[in-house]
């Protein structure tokens, strides 16, 4: 657990912040290079990143504190104090996707090609950031006597390193969306397979979370494994649609050409 990085005289860089700042930058970074392959301008996608990621932050932020009201209501002004740590993934995700759908939809830009381009980097940039969740000591695991448990400060029991395991698996589910891009079927395709596959890892996650979640129901699943599940339920019926809609379309041509030859 490192939460400083660097500390010189009145300055202080947090690992926290700072590594979700790389994984921002390494997303947009990476969205910008493919974007040509899919009709996009690279001025659009800084833009909707830029107005994405600042109201995600605040709805992340606002979620957090909402939920965990009781740590932060003997020192109100550590609300703003973001870089110490402390951020709702699901709320800051959802309020950042209702401001780039808002952006899309203004510039007219193909919302499912935006999409694919857009899920490969949302993986990477999360995979990323969670490291500085590892360095804040957020988002820590249930006490755990595996051999690679953790003693964050503060615990008197190894914990499981949960914002490691984020890491590991959602720089997987990047490596498979980036191969998946090469073999794209239909638009919306990766954009489904992220949701899938992330609120799957969420789904599994939480299950050795302790740091950063409430329980829900009968002592064991929690509002995390409720979000995750609804994401997973929303990509699997994306990617259905969007699915019979290709195969709809490839039906009707296939008619339509039988009809032409036969004339």
């Amino acid at each position: 657990m490192r939460p400083e990085l660097i500390k010189v005289g009145p300055f202080t860089l947090y690992t926290y912040g700072f590594m979700w700042m790389v994984g921002i930058w390494l997303a947009v970074w990476r969205a910008l290079r493919h974007a040509p392959r899919y009709g996009i301008k690279q001025d659009d996608v800084l833009d909707i990143a830029f107005w994405s990621v600042a109201v995600g932050i605040v709805g992340g932020r606002l979620a957090f504190v909402v939920t965990n009201w009781s740590q932060y209501a003997p020192d109100p002004l550590s609300v703003v104090r973001v870089w110490e740590g402390g951020m709702s993934y699901f709320g800051g995700f959802g309020l950042a996707i209702a401001t780039a759908i808002y952006l899309i939809r203004r510039r007219a830009i193909p919302i499912w090609q935006l999409g694919d381009l857009a899920a490969p980097s949302l993986a990477l940039g999360y995979a990323i950031a969670r490291i500085g969740c590892f360095g804040a000591g957020c988002c820590y695991g249930a006490p755990t006597d595996l051999p690679w448990g953790v003693r964050f400060p503060g615990h008197d029991h190894a914990v499981h390193p949960t914002q490691l395991y984020a890491t590991v698996v959602n720089l997987l589910i990047f490596a498979i969306l980036s191969v998946w891009a090469t073999r794209r079927r239909f638009e919306g395709q990766l954009f489904a397979g992220f949701l899938m596959l992330h609120g799957l890892y969420r789904f599994i996650n939480e299950f050795f979370r302790a740091g950063a979640t409430s329980k829900l129901m009968l002592g064991t699943f929690t509002y995390g494994h409720l979000v995750a599940a609804m994401v997973m339920v929303v990509g699997l019926m994306l990617y259905g649609l969007l699915f019979w809609q290709v195969r709809r379309r490839a039906f009707i041509d296939t008619r339509s050409t039988g009809r032409e030859t036969r004339s």
